[in-house]
């Protein structure tokens, strides 16, 4: 047998939420409710799915590599220049790229003791050193992120809303500490779930990229936009940035789909509006019938809860996998007792609610 590097040996598997159609197979029944992967319950506009329809026969031609379009139009979205964005083939793709273009063997990267698992992942590929920050109340703690800063640290990686936990920390302590870090230090702020959060407490990216050389601005069309199964992203940062980023970049790595479908989406805030509102009225209803029956849960300010129990949370993820509903198991995020659930519509809230009573 081949050897694989010992990068590979040691890292962990990234393991998604389990897919509808398995589960459908496996037990045999048509009805199934998947709260595990943060997705849009509402889908994706109907913009966006009837352009879709309208240039499926051009799928035999390589996309735009640069994304021209939809770079103009993120950038008066976010009030940039287009050479100050970087789009991928979703957040994750972003991600990796800032890996390789930024660390090498021995540099530190600091990052949440509960952090999205795709960031030990790429600097452990990068052969980084992963340096964890603790998470007092599962919340990143700024200052404990600041006193393990060495002349080792390359980069800091920081969710906010923080996934898998749903905290967030507010934009006038993250200002504070975005002068506090060193400009030799690349900050990647992941603003996956933003929309989520209030507009008073999301970060204007053109003001803070030129405000801050060093900082990295990670949006994504998954989430609120309802375009997870495209895969696309984009990033935010000052050119020279952008710049390096592009250069480990494959080419044509955001198919022509996406892009057309990210245009639709960035129009249609509505849908957007539509999604949040739904998202804050089953957050509040889940929040309720949890208490109901002795579950904690934890602030979140995203699409998913934090669900903490007495037992391990695999136990109650297989039992609610019996019945047809898919969450989320957290022990390879170091949570063990925990799972995340992510807020459905209203029917999807009320059968995981009964499933889960019959389940604890």
């Amino acid at each position: 047998m081949v050897n694989p590097s010992i990068r590979i040996s040691d890292l962990p598997i990234y393991s998604p939420g389990k897919p509808i159609e398995e589960l459908q197979r496996e037990l045999g029944i048509q009805k199934v409710v998947k709260l595990a992967s943060n997705e849009n319950p509402l889908g994706p506009s109907k913009k966006v799915t009837e352009r879709i329809r309208s240039i499926a026969d051009q799928v035999s031609l390589y996309p735009d590599g640069d994304c021209f379009y939809l770079k103009k139009q993120i950038s008066i979205h976010e009030n940039v220049l287009p050479n100050e964005l970087l789009i991928g083939n979703g957040s994750n793709e972003i991600l990796e790229l800032i890996a390789h273009a930024y660390l090498d063997k021995d540099d530190e990267a600091i990052m949440g003791e509960y952090c999205f698992i795709v960031y030990p992942i790429v600097a452990t590929l990068s052969r980084a050193t992963i340096v964890r920050s603790e998470m007092p109340e599962m919340t990143h703690d700024l200052d404990d992120i600041l006193n393990k800063i060495t002349n080792r640290t390359k980069i800091i990686f920081l969710a906010n809303p923080n996934n898998p936990t749903g905290t967030k920390v507010s934009t006038e302590k993250l200002k504070n500490f975005f002068e506090r870090v060193p400009a030799r230090i690349l900050i990647v702020i992941d603003e996956a779930y933003h929309q989520y959060m209030n507009p008073e407490d999301r970060l204007v990216s053109s003001e803070e990229i030129r405000g801050h050389p060093n900082l990295v601005l990670l949006k994504t069309f998954s989430k609120a936009y309802g375009l997870a199964g495209l895969r696309i992203g984009y990033g935010v940062a000052n050119k020279t940035i952008i710049d390096f980023l592009n250069r480990p970049r494959e080419p044509f790595n955001v198919n022509s789909l996406a892009q057309a479908a990210a245009i639709e989406a960035l129009a249609d805030q509505e849908h957007v509006t539509n999604s949040v509102e739904l998202n804050r009225k089953g957050m509040i209803y889940l929040k309720s019938e949890l208490n109901k029956i002795s579950i904690k849960t934890y602030p979140s300010y995203a699409n998913f809860l934090l669900l903490e129990f007495k037992s391990e949370g695999r136990i109650i993820y297989e039992e609610l996998l019996k019945k047809g509903v898919i969450t989320r198991p957290l022990e390879n995020y170091g949570l063990k007792n925990y799972l995340r659930v992510t807020i459905g519509t209203v029917e999807e809230n009320e059968i995981f609610i009964k499933s889960l009573r019959g389940s604890i």
